[in-house]
This record gives structure tokens, C-alpha cells and sequence, in this order.
């Protein structure tokens, strides 16, 4: 199948693409409670026939293989899970449950990973391809669970990556429009680690200060600690944040708690800056004793930062300038987010781009936001893109096995 066929075939799935995306955000699941979205994934893949369908990988998440002959393995991945976000959407197809939202896009990647099997299975049925395509619809990116871990390390854990040679994803971008895609190699979003913690002091009258130990009082200077480490604490020449997300304490104007929470994250690109942060913060919170107070401090280390591999930005590049040489091609860092797929970017060759989908209102409807929404146009440009980056690599278009371990940065 020539690449522009492959095209008009994606787009002809635009109705079906549609439909699947507008099922799955009106009914969206948390993380690793994606019982009801892993099923209809599932149902789908074996409705198509041909795949090897495995379900409840990483406790929610489905995996799908496609093989023929010997060759190169390609893992395609897409993220299922929603947010704790109540929707304000007016649309016919807006959450109907409470307190929960596709806000990130995941019901559109899931979408676009199934067009992508649809049109893989005709690919494979023309006998051109030799290798394999395995299909990673991941639960949980957005969250950890009881043990820290995401969905992606649980997948790792369970096999869903081995023997694979390269693994691509895609994620929405409603910064951009419809018709572009961003593309970064190297380190192209930031490690993510959280802290919850509390400043502990002795509860009194708020008539009698001096008979107690006020936690409020010494939250002023772990705060000016906190905000400092960045600009103070971090080499100018690295990128960090360091942001206090929430603060708690007291119940009434007269009476001094016995102490105050505080949680936040921390994020940078570099590694001995994830060090250097989680030091500094645990050294900020250490000014409680100073000032005759203690503290409680729990860090909890997430995914580490996305680094892109160049020999993967080829592989899509590849396929965006063959099916869409149109589109606005960009080069740059996606900034301070997280993502799990870091986990699988470390074990292999593997890159995430940035799919536009801005709506064509041109109201800014971001990630994470109660009014996200998408240009569903995007859909089958995505589920295009990733089955030609397979294409080419199963047909021998393109050499996966290349420099794998190259660490030079390739940008355009």
C-alpha cells in the first residue's frame, strides 16, 4: 500500500474514529479502574481478528501483537486512563461520570491506536511486512498507585516490552493546530517527583502564643526556602521547578494548630538536579526545628524525565513528511510535564510527538482543564502516522536496528 492510500484509508476511518473517541470520553475511568474502557479496547482488537489479544496487563491494560515472518518489533503505545476532573463541557458527549474527565486527550490516543490496528491488519494481510506490531494500551499514566508506580512500569514489569527493537507514542497538543507536529530528541520532558509533608508545632489560644509552637509561623521560611531552591540552590545553567501546590492547616481565627501540610512537585531534565532538588527541599523543611518545631516529609519519586531517541524522531519524521508533507513540522521541548512513557524511552529506542489538535473556535482549551477538548480531524492523522512508522520499519524502508545506542541529538 503506497503511503498516500494509507492516508485516504485513515481518513476514511474519520466517522469510526469519531465514534470510538466520543464513547470513550463519555465514559472515563481513573487510573487502573479502566475496566470498562479496557473491554471495549479489547472487543474491538478481536472483532478485527488476527491479534493476539491479552488482557489485564498491568492490571488494566490491554496488549495486542500482529506478526509475520521475521523481523523488526514495534510497540505502538497509547494511554487510557482519565483525570479527577469534573467536565464543563455542553457537548452530547461530555462525561457522564461525575468527577471525571478525558482532559488529557487519552481518549484520542486510544482512538487513534485503534485506527492504527485497523489499518495494520490490511498492511499485514498484503503480505508486504515481516516482523511484528505489539499494541500497548496503557492503563494509568496519569497516577500512581498504593506503591508509587504507574501503569508503564507495571507493563515492563510484565513483559509488554520484550524483545521490541523500537516504540513510538503520540500525544494531543491543543497549543498547536490541526495539521502539525512537534518533535524533540533528547530530553524533551521533565522527571516529575511529589512531596507531601507537614510542618509540626504545639497547638495553643491564639490569645497565648508564646505557651505554644505555631506551625504558621514557621511556614513562612520553608516557604521563601522552597521557592528558592530554583534560583538559588540550582546551577542557572540547568532547568528546574519547584512549585508548592497546596497548603493546609488551622480551623478557626483563635486557635494555633498543631500543625500545617504542604505538598508539591519537583521537576527538572537532569539527573543530578533531581538529586540536588530533593535535598534542598528536604533541607528547606528542616528550618522547622530550627524554630522549635519538627517535620514530617514524604518524597515520592515518579517517572523520570522523556528522552527522546533520535533514531525514533527519524522513524516519525519519516512518516509525516511521506503522508502529510504539508503539515507544520516543529522542534522543541514540550517543557515541564511528565509522562510515563520515560519508563519505556529508557529500555528502548522510543520517542513521543505532539500531535496538534487546537479547536477550530480557538478557545484555549488546555491540558487538564475542565473545558479540554480536541480537533477531531487529528484522529486519523495520528492513527496514519503510527501505522506508516511501523510500515516502514516492517517493510524495510527503514533500519530500526540503526544506531541504537547513538547518543547524538538529532533536530531538524
Amino acid at each position: 500500500m503506497k503511503q498516500q492510500s494509507l492516508r485516504a484509508q485513515a481518513e476514511g476511518l474519520q466517522s469510526q474514529l469519531v465514534t470510538w473517541r466520543r464513547e470513550l470520553h463519555a465514559h472515563p475511568e481513573l487510573s487502573f479502574e479502566e475496566h470498562l474502557t479496557s473491554a471495549f479496547v479489547a472487543n474491538v482488537l478481536d472483532g478485527l481478528g488476527g491479534y493476539q489479544v491479552t488482557r489485564n496487563v498491568a492490571k488494566t491494560g490491554v496488549v495486542a501483537e500482529l506478526r509475520s515472518g521475521e523481523g523488526p518489533l514495534i510497540a505502538l503505545r497509547a494511554d487510557m486512563d482519565a483525570l479527577p476532573i469534573e467536565e464543563k463541557n455542553t457537548f452530547a458527549f461530555r462525561s457522564q461520570s461525575e468527577g471525571r474527565m478525558h482532559a488529557c486527550g487519552h481518549d484520542g490516543h486510544t482512538s487513534m491506536l485503534l485506527g492504527a490496528a485497523v489499518i495494520l491488519k490490511s498492511l499485514f494481510a498484503g503480505g508486504k511486512l515481516r516482523g511484528g506490531v505489539r499494541l500497548l494500551f496503557q492503563p494509568a499514566e496519569e497516577a500512581a498507585d498504593a506503591d508509587g508506580k504507574s501503569g508503564a512500569p507495571y507493563m515492563l514489569e510484565e513483559g509488554a516490552l520484550d524483545g521490541v527493537d523500537l516504540a513510538l507514542a503520540l500525544h494531543v497538543n491543543p497549543a498547536q493546530p490541526y495539521g502539525s507536529l512537534q518533535l524533540w530528541s533528547g530530553a524533551a520532558m521533565a522527571s516529575v517527583d511529589t512531596f507531601e509533608g507537614a510542618l509540626i508545632g504545639k497547638g495553643s489560644h491564639g490569645g497565648y502564643p508564646h505557651l505554644g509552637v505555631d506551625p504558621l509561623w514557621m511556614l513562612v521560611p520553608v516557604l521563601s526556602a522552597l521557592h528558592g531552591i530554583v534560583s538559588r540552590r540550582v546551577s542557572p545553567l540547568e532547568t528546574a521547578v519547584v512549585t508548592v501546590g497546596s497548603v493546609n492547616g488551622g480551623s478557626a481565627p483563635n486557635i494555633i494548630p498543631d500543625e500545617v501540610a504542604l505538598s508539591g512537585t519537583m521537576r527538572t531534565f537532569d539527573v543530578q538536579t533531581r538529586e540536588v532538588l530533593e535535598a534542598e527541599v528536604r533541607r528547606a523543611f528542616s528550618l522547622a526545628r530550627e524554630l522549635g518545631g519538627d517535620f514530617r516529609l514524604r518524597i515520592t519519586r515518579e517517572s523520570p524525565a522523556l528522552r527522546n531517541a533520535p533514531l525514533a524522531n527519524r522513524l516519525m519524521q519519516s512518516a509525516l513528511r511521506a503522508l502529510y508533507p504539508e503539515a507544520q513540522e516543529t522542534w522543541a521541548p514540550f517543557g515541564m510535564p511528565g509522562e510515563d512513557f520515560a519508563y519505556i524511552a529508557e529500555k528502548v529506542p522510543a520517542a513521543m510527538a505532539f500531535l496538534g489538535c487546537a479547536t477550530p473556535d480557538r478557545v484555549d482549551r488546555g491540558l487538564h482543564t475542565p473545558i479540554f477538548d480536541m480537533d477531531e480531524r487529528c484522529l486519523p492523522m495520528g492513527a496514519a502516522l503510527m501505522a506508516d512508522c511501523a510500515r516502514q520499519a516492517l517493510s524495510g524502508e527503514f533500519a530500526v536496528n540503526e544506531d541504537k545506542q547513538s547518543g547524538v541529538v538529532f533536530n531538524a
